[in-house]
């Protein structure tokens, strides 16, 4: 219950049209409260009354609130947008907050959001472990992505992987083509090549590649991808998943594909990928071997070589030397197909279960005892077969009508430029297609996979294709009919 005074107090401040929220912060009066007590008879001053309290009242009331110089703020409304932003990330450049204020509609000046974010982030600045204690021991990666306008107007989504070691903060950076697994591997051992030696563990930020199965709530992967599992126990470094788009759980404060988003992309122009390749090779001289880190106030480079060198361990594999080891099957054919390329194995292994060695330039499959390697395949669908395995698995098979499916599917493989000349044969001369497909593969095992294709590939467009043309087309004089 509020005495004689206040009651004056407040009906003195309402009848000099103060707000009732001002009322109610100067005087300590509820809203709700002020209300009532307006719907009450004056109160006349008691004598001897603090007067002074009264007016000194009215006279902070009747002050207005101090407006900001000039122009009301273009950037106030995004302060809660701008919070929020710094709060999820940290390390945030203040030039991409700018740039996604843009996207939500924001059209000032960059000198008051740069002048806000200062301030947010003075307010909001904690204390953020740091994985850098113990040189030689993490290792942090990532893979990014990020849209890229050319000096020339065209957009490109521009792919990458970036590593970098916590303790000296030295990064690595490269472009890539996707973020397979493949790539993530090969990326990461040349990466570690850079760093020049191995980390006791490497930190992922986003393990959505490395990992099947991971609980939601703690992070734990229960499931590891095996190939990358046994690709990293054969380089010899401990794998450890960071918090998706959670930093400070990780104790990593950022993300180190945001900040080579933040601190290369999103600072540069860029005529085109060779362009691209160039700056960034200089951006990374900079920041490794002239520009102190903020975390160390040292620069990265001479911290690598005087501290973290000799922690370091030696790389087990060089990049040209890693493979990526995939369980596969042969199948009836004799063929082993990954990512929709086909390889042929000995006649001999049909059956076996097999591992697939993916090599960058080639390809080697291991069956029981038996061992083939090939050129690795780049065209969508293209076959690898070798003379001999072919020979051998069609002496495998016994009877006519297996020779001549085994003959067919030995031909299909050599492309679709096959497949329409067969098909062609097939409808336009039923009785003759088993002697076709006998012939053709006879020009198959004669003169190679390459000649024929090519020699397929000149008539197949052609109406009235026959054997003697395509016989032509490979060897110069007609092949005779038997």
């Amino acid at each position: 219950m509020y005495g004689d005074e206040k009651r004056r107090d407040v009906q003195l401040l309402l009848k000099a049209n103060v707000s009732r929220e001002r009322i109610a912060k100067l005087t300590g009066v509820s809203v709700r409260t002020i209300r009532r007590i307006a719907q009450e008879p004056s109160r006349p001053a008691a004598p001897g009354g603090n007067r002074a309290s009264v007016l000194a009242s009215v006279g902070a009331a009747m002050q207005p609130t101090r407006p900001g110089p000039g122009r009301p703020s273009t950037v106030a409304p995004y302060r809660d947008a701008i919070a929020e932003m710094l709060s999820a990330e940290p390390g945030l450049k203040s030039l991409e907050v700018l740039k996604r204020l843009r996207d939500r509609g924001y059209v000032g000046g960059k000198s008051a959001v740069y002048a806000l974010a200062r301030e947010l982030r003075a307010q909001s600045t904690v204390a953020t472990p740091q994985l850098n204690c113990v040189a030689g021991q993490f290792s942090q990666h990532g893979f990014g992505e990020v849209g890229v306008d050319w000096k020339g107007g065209d957009r490109q989504r521009v792919k990458f992987f970036a590593s970098r070691l916590m303790h000296s903060r030295y990064a690595v950076v490269t472009r890539v083509p996707d973020q397979r697994i493949e790539t993530l591997v090969r990326a990461l051992a040349e990466h570690f090549s850079g760093f020049g030696g191995l980390p006791l563990m490497a930190v992922f930020d986003r393990p959505e590649q490395l990992a099947i199965e991971s609980d939601a709530e703690t992070g734990m992967v229960r499931a590891w991808n095996p190939t990358i599992a046994e690709a990293m126990s054969r380089i010899g470094v401990a794998v450890e998943a960071g918090w998706p788009y959670k930093p400070r759980r990780n104790g990593i404060a950022g993300d180190v594909a945001d900040w080579v988003r933040a601190s290369f992309f999103k600072t540069r122009r860029f005529v085109n990928e060779d362009d691209l390749d160039v700056q960034l090779k200089v951006w990374l001289e900079e920041v490794n071997e002239r520009r102190r880190s903020r975390v160390t106030a040292r620069v990265p480079g001479e911290i690598l070589r005087e501290e973290e060198l000799v922690r370091l361990r030696p790389v087990k594999l060089r990049p040209d030397q890693l493979d990526l080891r995939i369980p596969v099957q042969v199948g009836p054919t004799g063929m082993v197909t990954l990512e929709n390329h086909t390889y042929a194995v000995p006649a001999e292994a049909l059956g076996y279960s097999a591992t697939l060695h993916l090599f960058r330039d080639r390809v080697v499959i291991v069956a029981g005892p038996y061992r083939v390697e090939h050129p690795r395949l780049s065209t969508r669908d293209d076959t690898s077969s070798a003379d001999e395995p072919r020979a051998a698995l069609l002496a495998a098979v016994s009877g006519r009508r297996g020779r001549m499916y085994v003959q067919c599917q030995q031909l299909l493989e050599l492309g679709e430029d096959a497949k329409r000349v067969l098909t062609e044969f097939a409808h336009a001369r039923p009785r003759r297609w088993p002697l076709d497909v006998e012939q053709l593969h006879e020009l198959l095992q004669t003169h190679g996979s390459d000649a024929l294709k090519a020699g397929l590939r000149r008539v197949a467009g052609l109406p009235g294709v026959s054997i003697e043309t395509i016989s032509r087309e490979v060897t110069g004089p007609a092949f005779e009919d038997s």
